[in-house]
């Protein structure tokens, strides 16, 4: 089995976070982790996993610009709304 080292492409299995391994640090108690650059965060090295090449996009394939931004702003509209309703959320106490 392959072994994660600097450079390599690693996804985080919690996540799918997908990230280049930039640097690995080893605690006084044995535990490595590896810093994705991805994130900025340190990921330890048993919550990832090495691939080989990051999956395709397939989502957007073939989209114009156009409709990439009106996704987009569907996507942002949709945020808006829920973030609203959240502001008009009362909390006990």
């Amino acid at each position: 089995m392959a072994e994660i080292k600097e450079d390599s492409l690693v996804r985080y299995k919690g996540t799918g976070t997908i990230g280049t391994v930039k640097v690995l640090k080893v605690e006084d108690n044995g535990e490595t982790w590896a810093y994705l650059d991805s994130t900025g965060l340190y990921y330890r090295l048993d919550t990832l996993e090495l691939i080989e090449k990051p999956p395709e996009r397939k989502e957007l394939e073939g989209m114009t610009i156009e409709q990439i931004q009106e996704r987009f702003k569907q996507t942002q509209e949709m945020m808006d709304a829920a973030k609203m309703q959240d502001e008009n959320l009362e909390t006990g106490g």
